[in-house]
């Protein structure tokens, strides 16, 4: 083959998983049947992305080229002219290798013109034809680094999109499950409703050790999926009826309840929990699902494996995976040690055993609060004072503004807050929230803010300084926390910034965030128009979600995600109404930051490079994918001469509720660290002035 220049400018690193359908097989193509009966329920699944992988490498081909290059990781090579529509139609519906890539390159150039690339599959450990995606890994692996390399803007489903339709022109008949891959290792609820996808990124509170076993016999897919696709759209008898309800509501529920088990924080609990519903699904298929298929679905060898006597000590549960059949099994296992007694039993079977461990996602501990920077909006009142401490009126307290929200930040859960001060902000902060005040002050003080030095003084054992000598960029001032934040997902706000939640539920501004993190970064949003587009980050979403949520349609009961598309720090208003719109919004209205992000570990990496805030955000979106969540309720910025004045007035206005008349104190003065006298001697207080309002109300 030519030889080819490349681009060396630009190098992208990839890794795509495999993947396993945890529950829910086979329901992504009966929910797909709603499209011709809407009795058939919506298909639900809970996937996971394997450990093992393609690993590979991407370049530019320099110059007007349009060929892409692939070479695979036994060293296959292929060369695709992009131009060639005939050739990549042939070569994709050859039985070769390289019909994935052909498939993926002509469904993505029905929307995009892309320039050549070198694709280099330097390391593969997942098995191919095992069940575990490895075709759809490619695709996905194909379309991401073309998407990565000419900045296409796609979000993750974008690229499972075109991933998929780029499969399907291949002699392979893939559901859309399998593209799950794109989502990495996390687990991922995905909802199938007619030709609609829906996915949810579920949090593992513990470390799950699986095996997943080749049991090395023979199946018939084919065979399968014409046996039992016989029963849709509309059921003939009862054991039709029958597999609708189990592909459907029974479904529904398992997939819930599994969603549950995952949350569940005892290690040993939840491998139980887990094994056993996996056990019990495989049981309700064989009752329903075997009879419509028993030369393929009975199942000798996979029974042999799940019942076999040496393996339950070692094992909670498992089921079959995939379409079922003598194909592949996954075993949960008591521990990481009985993984690995597993994996020696399984090859005593001579079987071929692969670990699958669903690794622990913390929750967010940590929060990063810069407030070492200049702020010119206000000079020179912030000679003297920087607008974190600003006084700021809120359920007739007056507090200077850092303190409302290191109080939410406490109140939320956040067990440490970074502080990034310099020496000018340090002496504040310390007088603030690690002194005494002098006692003839409180003595002087209202009635109203009685034992409130107590309440800043456990906030403050919870605040560690990271110091910024001089006035810097955020991109400086988060660097210097990567130690401290010991490799974890963090939450960043800014210091300078008030809000008000509207929440429906009571959660405020940071509560709401924090429900929407999933283990993927997610940043708040609120809606701006057109006239404040110079003043903010905006973003845009192609994909937004259906309904929309609160404040723009109904409560819904789980946080609604917006995949970010594409990121812009202070547009004009010809840039947003060119690359910057979202579908379904009012006309004229944008998506903007709300000040409030969870950005994973991975961020630090994004940092290194350098740039603006938002182009670090958007490099973050380019390697993972970020998501949105729209925050109800309201936010200042302190530091503009006009939202401080619009803050104070807003606050002025706000009434002053009895319910809520010591904000957060029952939560801030536990009885454990300050003493239960102290504790109820204060909410006494708090009580008897309730009803002196209410009265004089």
């Amino acid at each position: 083959m030519a030889s080819l220049a490349h681009d060396e400018d630009q190098v992208v690193e990839l890794f795509v998983t495999g993947r396993i359908c945890l529950f829910g097989e086979h329901s992504d193509w009966a929910g797909g049947y709603r499209r011709f009966n809407s009795e058939v329920a919506p298909g639900c699944a809970l996937v996971c992305g394997t450990d093992q992988g393609l690993y590979a490498r991407a370049r530019k081909i320099s110059g007007d080229s349009r060929i892409l290059r692939y070479t695979s990781s036994d060293d296959q090579c292929v060369e695709l002219d992009l131009d060639d529509l005939s050739g990549l139609r042939q070569m994709a519906q050859s039985p070769s290798v390289f019909a994935y890539i052909a498939g993926c390159v002509l469904e993505l150039g029905k929307h995009f013109r892309v320039g050549g690339a070198d694709i280099v599959n330097y390391k593969s450990d997942l098995p191919i034809k095992k069940g575990l995606s490895s075709s759809a890994a490619i695709c996905v692996l194909i379309v991401r680094a073309l998407n990565k390399l000419y900045d296409l803007k796609l979000t993750v489903h974008g690229e499972m999109d075109i991933a998929y339709r780029g499969e399907i022109q291949t002699p392979s008949r893939c559901g859309r499950m399998d593209q799950c891959v794109a989502f990495g290792r996390a687990v991922t609820k995905m909802s199938f409703d007619s030709d609609l996808l829906s996915t949810e990124s579920v949090r593992a509170a513990s470390t799950i050790y699986m095996v997943v076993v080749d049991l090395c016999a023979k199946k018939d897919t084919k065979e399968i999926l014409k046996c039992l696709n016989e029963a849709y759209p509309f059921p003939r008898h009862d054991a039709d009826k029958a597999l609708h309800a189990l592909l459907g509501e029974m479904n529904q529920q398992v997939c819930e309840e599994a969603q549950e088990i995952l949350g569940e924080r005892d290690e040993r609990c939840a491998a139980e929990r887990l094994g056993q519903a996996m056990s019990k699904a495989q049981a309700r298929w064989d009752q329903i699902a075997v009879p419509l298929c028993p030369h393929e679905l009975k199942a000798p060898s996979l029974h042999r494996l799940l019942e076999h006597p040496q393996l339950q000590a070692h094992i909670t549960g498992g089921k079959g995976v995939g379409s079922q059949g003598d194909g592949s099994a996954q075993l949960v296992c008591k521990s990481a040690a009985d993984q690995e007694e597993a994996v020696k039993i399984v090859k005593s079977l001579n079987m071929e055993p692969l670990k699958l461990t669903i690794p622990k996602q913390k929750a967010v501990r940590t929060a990063i609060v810069p407030i070492a920077g200049a702020c010119s909006g206000m000079w020179p009142a912030t000679k003297c004072v920087g607008p974190w401490l600003f006084p700021v009126r809120k359920q007739r307290m007056v507090k200077p503004a850092i303190a409302w929200l290191c109080e939410e930040l406490v109140e939320a859960g956040l067990e440490r807050i970074l502080l990034v001060v310099n020496q000018t902000t340090e002496m504040e902060m310390t007088r603030l929230f690690k002194q005494r005040e002098e006692v003839a002050v409180l003595d002087s003080a209202s009635q109203h803010v009685d034992g409130y030095d107590e309440v800043l003084l456990a906030i403050g054992e919870k605040i560690t300084f990271v110091r910024q000598e001089k006035p810097s960029s955020i991109r400086d001032a988060l660097l210097l926390c990567e130690r401290e934040v010991e490799g974890e997902a963090f939450l960043l706000a800014w210091g300078d910034h008030f809000c008000r939640s509207t929440s429906q539920e009571g959660l405020s501004c940071v509560e709401q965030l924090l429900k929407a993190f999933a283990g993927r970064s997610v940043v708040g949003m609120h809606c701006v128009d057109k006239d404040e587009l110079h003043s903010t980050g905006v973003y845009a979403c192609k994909e937004p979600p259906t309904p929309l949520p609160p404040p723009l349609g109904p409560p819904q009961s789980a946080p609604a995600l917006w995949p970010l598309s594409r990121l812009a720090e202070k547009p004009t208003r010809e840039f947003a109404e060119e690359h910057l719109v979202t579908p379904k919004l009012p006309a004229g209205t944008y998506l903007a930051s709300f000040g409030h992000y969870i950005l994973t570990f991975s961020a630090f990496r994004a940092l290194r490079k350098g740039g603006h805030f938002t182009q670090i955000l958007d490099e973050l979106r380019q390697a993972e994918g970020v998501d949105g969540v729209l925050i109800e309720g309201t936010r200042w910025d302190l530091g503009n001469m006009h939202t401080y004045i619009q803050c104070l007035q807003a606050q002025a206005q706000e009434p002053s509720t009895a319910a809520v008349a010591l904000h957060g104190l029952a939560l801030l003065l536990k009885k454990e660290e300050l003493g239960s006298a102290i504790c109820d001697e204060l909410i006494d207080s708090s009580i008897h002035k309730c009803n002196i309002n209410q009265t004089a109300g």
